[in-house]
């Protein structure tokens, strides 16, 4: 029982934890990109949405952020996974 706790606090640790690193790439994306964009096309810090990995992608070809933000995203994911299958199923 108490193995299966400790799992889902691992858990829910290392997921808040990619989810903060995720929200800080982003930033520095959203940083990036206004740098090379024109004033009309600049992308808020407070009303951003998911085209932000996309425009980065497009400006900035082979930068490693964007391999860094999506492994923030499988290691939201499999946290997610790992702590509902040893909460909800324990």
């Amino acid at each position: 029982m108490n193995s299966h706790l400790t799992v889902v606090i691992f858990a829910a640790c290392i997921g808040a934890s990619a989810t903060i690193l995720a929200n800080m790439i982003s930033f520095v994306m959203i940083g990036k990109i206004n740098e090379r964009a024109s004033q009309g096309e600049r992308i808020s810090y407070l009303w951003w949405g998911t085209n932000v990995r996309r425009r980065f992608k497009q400006l900035y070809p082979g930068n490693r952020l964007v391999l860094l933000l999506d492994s923030c995203l499988v290691l939201m994911i499999l946290s997610f996974i790992l702590g509902v299958r040893f909460w909800g199923f324990g």
